[in-house]
């Protein structure tokens, strides 16, 4: 777990953003379908950040069918 407001590398792009890793993070304020959420768990080893996250939602929306959030 990181400590609190911990900086480190976004685990795509790697841009450095802040990260509680704990139920105060601000990606707990997405919405996160539970695809893209597996999607992420399975092909990285850490975090992305906002702007990657909002970019895999976007790309698993045009290319699977994704309903819309």
């Amino acid at each position: 777990m990181n400590n609190k407001y911990e900086e480190h590398e976004c685990a795509n792009c790697g841009c450095l953003m802040e990260c509680t890793g704990s139920v105060n993070c601000w990606c707990l304020e997405l919405t996160i379908p539970e695809e893209v959420q597996d999607f992420i768990a399975a092909s990285f080893d850490g975090c992305l950040c906002r702007n990657c996250i909002a970019e895999m939602i976007e790309k698993m929306k045009n290319y699977s069918g994704l309903k819309e959030i």
